[in-house]
């Protein structure tokens, strides 16, 4: 059982026998496929595709070679285009020196977008780095990119670049390159990066590996990457399959670790955690510490499916409400949220509660407060300050506006759900807590509660 990690399958140079290339790498043992996107353009496309093949999983992302093209709203398109259930990365983005098809300046910028989406969202990134070696390291670095974790893809870089990428905690994934006659010094790098952190991949269209080498590349060619990869590193075949493919898995969060905390009972409430992502760094946030709740560890490997989390529910009537409010801010993962909420009305769930930073009109580019409305009961928002200076300092916002945007949600999501609270924590250096109470009751029109710093849950 073999796992490509990165192809095209949406590229012309497959539109006239796309059955055929399934059906060669699933003789071929190729089980898994992940088709990677190079414009957001084509998102659609690729959605369509992966839902008709149960093997297939896609990306969203900006190739380097396109970031030119990429105006403003790069991270609210990201974020809609990662709403789709099969959607397991982010990108492929970084820099590409080589050619050179867009500035240095409009890649770093489209990169940089991509590496905060990814934190949020809790995704992996997916890496194409050329003669950047040390712009992508300086980049991710700064951007906090060891947050989300990811794959450096088509590795052809130095050791230096290796071993830190592995120091970072990033996966290296080979393509057919690996298999060339000239490439003993990649083969070298190949040899020392450990057996948990190898992908294979085919990048088809492109690099079809030896003995197939001037032909079209496809996923059922991944096995020579595969059979290449194993002598280097000196087992056999069977065995680097199923460590490549154990590793793809997780990497990409198709497959669910053992003893994750999905839900999670307080009181007379149910509450579910839906992500380990957010758009807030919030410095009073005792999870970025200990992710803990209660006795409860919410640390999440994954991004779970609305089915795992209905599964995780069980007999909802014995709890007095549902409560969306876990690790991390639960309208990052808005689709599963309210497919969630949706199943448990039809289960006779009397009340739905939303915690919720308020961003998420910011994150998506839209008002999405319509989609709440006889789904969700009651929204507790954020507010967390008077003023943008004092929100800015203690809630370190990813995205620019937040603290309006927050105000903002309070306005619009109140048109569609009866019950909505602005909060602000009692004991942070310069909130004014009665302010932001006048702010919420007056300006905004929604109810107010004060919660105490350093008490959660």
């Amino acid at each position: 059982m073999l796992a490509d990690s990165h192809c095209h399958l949406n590229f012309p140079d497959f539109s006239q026998d796309l059955e055929s290339i399934l059906q060669r790498a699933e003789q071929a043992g190729v089980t898994f496929i992940n088709t990677i996107s190079t414009r957001l353009t084509e998102v659609e496309e690729l959605i369509h595709l992966v839902e008709s093949y149960p093997q297939l999983t896609t990306t969203a992302g900006i190739h380097p070679h396109y970031a030119a093209e990429a105006g403003e709203g790069v991270t609210a398109a990201l974020f809609n285009a990662l709403n789709h259930p099969k959607m397991v990365a982010v990108g492929e983005t970084g820099f590409d020196f080589h050619y050179n098809h867009s500035s240095k300046e409009a890649q770093e910028r489209v990169f940089r977008d991509h590496i905060r989406v990814a934190v949020a969202r809790h995704l992996p990134l997916v890496i194409h780095t050329r003669e950047a070696e040390s712009d992508t390291i300086r980049v991710l670095e700064e951007e906090g990119g060891r947050g989300c974790g990811g794959v450096i893809h088509c590795f052809t870089g130095s050791l230096a670049m290796a071993r830190w990428a592995l120091d970072f905690g990033y996966h290296i994934s080979f393509s057919g390159i690996l298999t060339f006659r000239g490439a003993q010094a990649l083969r070298q790098v190949a040899a020392e990066v450990p057996l948990d952190r190898l992908l294979v991949e085919t990048d088809a269209p492109y690099l079809a590996p030896t003995p197939h080498r001037s032909k079209r590349n496809e996923p059922s060619f991944v096995v020579e990457v595969a059979r290449v990869l194993a002598q280097v590193k000196g087992i056999s075949l069977e065995e680097l399959a199923t460590q490549t493919t154990a590793n793809y898995l997780r990497l990409f969060g198709l497959e669910a670790p053992e003893k994750e905390t999905l839900t999670y009972a307080i009181g007379k409430g149910l509450y579910v955690n839906l992500t380990g992502g957010c758009t807030l760094r919030c410095q009073f946030c005792p999870k970025w510490e200990k992710p803990w709740v209660h006795h409860y560890d919410l640390t999440l490997h994954h991004n779970p499916k609305a089915q795992e989390i209905i599964a995780a529910l069980g007999d909802i009537s014995a709890y007095e409400e549902l409560v969306f409010c876990g690790y991390g801010e639960p309208t990052l993962r808005l689709s599963v949220l309210l497919e969630v909420a949706r199943w448990a009305k039809g289960r006779g769930c009397q009340r739905i509660r939303v915690n919720t930073d308020g961003l998420a009109n910011l994150v998506y580019g839209r008002d999405v407060t319509p989609l709440f409305a006889g789904l969700v009961d009651a929204v507790s928002i954020s507010l967390n300050a008077q003023n943008a200076m004092v929100y800015d300092r203690h809630c370190r916002p990813s995205l620019a506006g937040s603290y309006e945007a927050v105000k903002g949600f309070c306005l619009a999501v109140k048109h569609y759900v009866k019950d909505v609270q602005a909060t602000a924590i009692e004991g942070l250096e310069g909130v004014d807590i009665a302010a932001c109470e006048r702010i919420a009751r007056e300006e905004l029109g929604v109810g107010f509660r004060k919660r105490i710093y350093n008490i959660v849950g």
